[in-house]
């Protein structure tokens, strides 16, 4: 509505200098609250929830993921004043989730997915820590989404398992997924994440598993989001991959440093943003791909003489210190490549043209003015 509306309801009668003062006060009002929308009572009580992006249900509703229409923020208020997706991996071996409840500074996310739930041959999911209910809570009394995760980068090797691949198949999906929902219902969980990587775990029955389930979870305005690469991609279906409120592209290294004897370049940005254009043009959303990035990087001992091994962000900083900052460190014969904090917050700044960004995993990031999470908050 326009000011001068506004003004003529309220004061249909009265004169012009009236009128005149009460559009005045009406104009500084907007400029306190931000504008007129922002002073609403149907405005977004958080600025991360204007994404949207969803699919039916409302196309996103004004939720932070683009959910369902009746999705939005689980509970609570919200400290964030982020306008782009944050998501964050938190895998269970990373310690009590009680002490990530405090350690975790959720101003600087919006959602966090919890890995990884276990499946039962039944179709039974649970997640490995009695704080789970705690942990929820400190985030949705932030205005952060909490989703379970299911798979991971053992079903590139060994699938998924006769239970699981009986459980997705048409005969014992409908069970599964109501499984599924009551577990995110009874655990106040937000959504989940479905990481099934390769072809073995990325199967005939994938398609008709994640679009039913997303049909389910949406129309309770809860979440269904994937984990997916471009080297697998020939496994994903166009209606697959629309199917999902948004899809967490693994765009780490792209050299491929876990098979080489020697050090790889750094990936150059326009290479990553190549690879989430690639996604967008098999018809995602472009605010549905979200740009992962690594917590970690590759230490060559020796470089030629054996294939790396993975460091954490943390350890290569406590080690290194300043030089961090780069993504390429030489000492001797040994190599070290990385995403360092200025790379991460150039992704950051990229990743506002697309769905947000994403990072694997919170774990292994420092704390602190020198973290990568405090990175992408710059880069925003």
């Amino acid at each position: 509505m326009l000011f001068n509306d506004c003004v003529l309801k309220l004061f249909p009668s009265r004169g012009r200098a009236l009128r005149l003062q009460a559009l005045l006060t009406l104009m500084l009002l907007a400029l306190l609250c931000g504008g007129v929308s922002a002073c609403s009572s149907d405005a977004p009580r958080d600025p991360a929830q204007a994404l949207g992006g969803g699919g039916a249900g409302g196309a996103g509703g004004g939720s932070v993921a683009g959910g369902a229409g009746a999705g939005g923020l689980a509970t609570g208020g919200s400290s964030s004043t982020l306008k782009t997706r944050v998501v964050v991996y938190l895998p269970s071996y990373r310690g009590s989730l009680a002490t990530w409840a405090t350690r975790l500074d959720f101003t600087k996310v919006t959602h966090v997915d919890l890995s990884f739930a276990t499946i039962a041959a039944d179709g039974t999911l649970a997640y490995p820590d009695a704080s789970l209910a705690s942990f929820v809570s400190a985030a949705h009394a932030a205005g952060v989404r909490v989703s379970v995760v299911i798979g991971g980068s053992d079903t590139i090797a060994n699938g998924l398992g006769a239970a699981t691949e009986a459980l997705i198949a048409p005969a014992g999906r409908g069970a599964f997924i109501q499984k599924i929902s009551s577990y995110l219902d009874s655990n106040a969980l937000d959504g989940i994440d479905i990481d099934f990587e390769g072809s073995k775990a990325v199967n005939a029955d994938y398609e008709g598993f994640v679009t039913a389930l997303a049909t389910e979870l949406r129309r309770k305005g809860k979440l269904t989001t994937a984990a997916l690469a471009r080297w697998f991609e020939g496994s994903v279906s166009t209606a697959a991959l629309q199917a999902f409120d948004f899809v967490n592209v693994m765009v780490y290294y792209q050299s491929d440093p876990d098979n080489s004897l020697s050090p790889v370049p750094a990936d150059a940005l326009a290479d990553d943003q190549a690879a989430l254009d690639f996604w967008v043009g098999r018809g995602l959303s472009k605010d549905k791909a979200v740009f992962g990035v690594p917590f970690y990087g590759y230490f060559w001992k020796n470089a030629g003489s054996a294939l790396p091994m993975q460091l954490s962000y943390a350890d290569i900083l406590a080690k290194y210190g300043a030089a961090a900052k780069n993504d390429v460190i030489n000492s001797g014969t040994d190599a070290l490549l990385l995403n360092g904090p200025l790379t991460i917050a150039a992704k950051a700044k990229l990743s506002e043209q697309y769905g947000g960004i994403m990072a694997w995993e919170v774990g292994q990031d420092s704390v602190g003015e020198g973290s990568l999470l405090n990175a992408i908050s710059q880069g925003l």
